[in-house]
Order: C-alpha cells, then structure tokens, then sequence
C-alpha cells in the first residue's frame, strides 16, 4: 500500500459521525498470558467518547513511515495454508464479520501463544466495509460512483500499563484520598490492516503490518498467526547495508571514494523520490550496482559486488546472527529465552530511507562528530597538511561555535 491508499484508510477514523465502522471486538491479556475479559459489540452502540478513544487507537495503528512502521507482506506458499492460521483464519474472522465467538477465541489463542510481550495488553479489532468512492483521470473523488465495497479486519494490540499512584480528590466523599490504580490502554505497539488495499480494492493475497518498534518485528506472530515471514527490520537493513558498503570497497574505502558514494545514492534516492511523487522508494542491487559504478569503484571488486549483496542479506546468515543475539543477551533483541525465531524473508531491495542519510551527511571519529547538508559536501576536502591527512572545511559567513558568531578575521 502506498501512502496516499494507507492515508485513505486511516481517514475513516477522523470522526464519529463518519465512521461506518459495524463492529468491534476484543480480548484483555493480563502478564501470565491469561484471557481476563473478552468483548464484541456493534461500535456504535459505544458511547461518543469512547468512540473517539478507539478511534485514536485505530489511526495510530496505520501511522508512521511505510517501509520502518508500515510494511506490505504477502502470504507465502509456506506459510498461511492451515485453517487455523494465517490467511485462512483471517479469512474466515472477515466472512463472520466478527460475529462467531468460536472463531475469535481461536484467534486470541493464537496472539496469545506467539505475542512476545511481557506485561498485559489488548487487542482490538474491527469490522468495516468502506464503499470505496471513484476517482476521475484527475484524481477528483466521485462520492455517487462507488466502484467497489471494501470490506475489511483492523487490528490493534496496545499495552496495558497501570496508572502512576497519588492522591485525587473523592467528589462522594468530598476528602482527597489515594487514588486507585488501574491498567489503562495504551497507543498499539502493533497491528495489521486484512486484506491490504492496493491499487484501492481489496487484495486477499496481502496484509498491511504496522509495528511501533523498527528494529523487532514480531516474527513468530508473524509467522505462526498471520502466515507470513517476517521482513528484515529498518535498523538491520542499516547495518547490513554499511557492512555490505565496507565488504565491497574494502581497501579501497577512502574518503573520496566513500563520499562519492553517499553523494551518487543520495542523488539516486531523490530522484527516485521526484519520479516516484512522494511514495515509497526502495533501492534494489541494481540501483545500488550503477551507485558504485558511478563513484568510480574499481572493476575488481565489483566483481564480487553481486555475491556480497547476496550474501548480505541472505536468510540463513541474517537467522544466525538473530540466533547469536539472542544467546548473548542482546538489548535489541529483547526476549532472550523465546524459541528460534523463524526465517526472515528479504527481498532484493532495501527501504531507501533506512540506508541512506539524505539530509545529513555524517564524518565521526572517536573524538569528534560533523554533520554537513548532504547537498553542500563540497564544503569539505582531504588534503595533506604537514604530512597529515587532513578534513580541510570552507569557513562560512554564518559560522558560529557553540552558538557564539565567528568573525571573518
């Protein structure tokens, strides 16, 4: 789903009185994985300010950046077969309109048994048919010209999280006494559209997958509830990509050849980004093949340009280093003792704003931390000054240290 297909969506929540969602239903979760409470009514039997409260919830659930937040996953031929899991199941909770109890407690079952969260939470989910609008060559709606009913799931999982104590004051007993504690709902941590709407109709074959987090995806409630692999998170599509960046160049990693580098895939991405009108750019290993050919990399290492790529971000290598995370008590992978996580699956083309800096072009050392306009690096040159290698920068008029203006002298 593209931006301006999710932003559609996530308009049907902006009020109450345009909202046609039909129904809503839920499980509360509590820390030992127990079902405390379990709910489904019409949404809009809800009072009207409960009504905007689920309404924020669900708009968060399609908020953040498509390719870090929001990602597009298909159904695998691996995964999602079983009737009681991945598509089927989302299927079959969409054709009951979340009516059949038997079928959500299947489901709730299902989060549960493979959710990697340590506290208590909430899932959420709705039931909606949109009666999706035409649109004219020039992109004007037509709201008489529906073209097709979108019926659709949303769910969202939000944390739940206990109030902080103090004192309040008891209107009944008119004293000010300690305030009771309670769990209440947090913004989701995760959640997912089914079917995805691209092309703006309905497509079975696709889910949307939001996650608050960019660097752990939930792979077993990936894998083992909605059917697909996970895809690689946005921190790791960095780190792969710098890794795959030093491999390739090797000796050959000087200054110049490294800043011509970020400068060519920098230049590639916005005009990707100016073709693309604003909508997700991925770069794939061939744009960031003719990246390295144009920053003057010598023949004999593109040579092994091709392998490297592959070897990079290749499933079995990326699923061993999750693995030895795992074992060494990582911090970004946090539940050390969940079984193996499944295979991750990625595709030859990597979220361009995960791996390149746009805006900022970065030269750190130990000591010391510049950050330049990535479109004025020709602010700066390496020279050799006194027999050092030297970063020789151009003083400008507006310079200042510490806030404190520089004179010209």
């Amino acid at each position: 789903m593209n931006k301006k297909e999710i932003n559609e969506i996530k308009s049907l929540y902006d009020t109450v009185q345009d909202c046609s969602i039909l129904k809503l239903a839920g499980c509360y979760v509590n820390s030992d994985k127990e079902k405390v409470k379990t709910f489904q009514e019409p949404f809009h039997n809800l009072p009207e300010e409960e009504m905007y409260k689920y309404l924020e919830i669900f708009r968060k659930t399609l908020s953040g950046t498509p390719g870090r937040n929001l990602h597009d996953m298909a159904f695998t031929d691996q995964y999602g077969q079983d009737p009681g899991t991945g598509k089927s199941l989302l299927e079959e909770i969409r054709k009951t309109e979340l009516n059949d109890e038997g079928v959500l407690d299947g489901f709730y079952d299902r989060v549960i048994e493979n959710y990697q969260y340590a506290g208590n939470y909430l899932i959420l989910m709705i039931f909606q048919s949109y009666d999706v609008p035409g649109v004219t060559t020039d992109g004007i709606e037509m709201e008489d010209a529906s073209e097709e009913v979108f019926s659709y799931i949303l769910c969202s999982i939000c944390p739940m999280k206990l109030t902080k104590p103090g004192l309040g004051f008891d209107d009944d007993l008119g004293e000010i006494h300690t305030l009771r504690q309670i769990f209440a709902v947090e913004l989701p941590e995760t959640g997912f559209l089914y079917p995805a709407f691209n092309g703006r109709s309905a497509d079975d074959g696709a889910i949307l997958f939001s996650s608050k987090q960019t660097d752990h995806l939930q792979d077993l409630f990936l894998k083992n509830v909605l059917g697909v692999s996970a895809t690689l998170p946005a921190r790791q599509q960095k780190e792969g990509f710098t890794e795959f960046v030093a491999d390739v160049l090797g000796e050959d990693s000087g200054f110049e050849t490294v800043l011509s580098v970020q400068e060519n895939l920098s230049e590639a991405v916005r005009s990707k980004k100016n073709e693309a009108a604003g909508e997700t750019v991925f770069l794939d290993k061939d744009t960031v093949r003719n990246v390295f050919e144009q920053s003057g990399v010598s023949e004999e290492k593109m040579q092994s340009f091709s392998r490297k790529f592959d070897e990079q971000f290749d499933p079995s290598r990326l699923q061993k280093k999750q693995m030895e995370a795992d074992s060494s008590g990582s911090e970004e992978l946090p539940f050390k003792d969940d079984p193996p996580r499944p295979e991750i699956k990625v595709e030859e083309k990597l979220f361009a704003d995960n791996v390149v800096p746009v805006r900022n072009f970065e030269v750190k050392s130990k000591d010391m931390v510049l950050r330049i306009n990535s479109r004025h690096t020709d602010l700066i040159d390496m020279r050799i000054v006194d027999g050092k290698k030297c970063l020789v920068i151009e003083l400008t008029d507006d310079l200042t240290v510490n806030g404190i203006p520089v004179g010209s002298n």
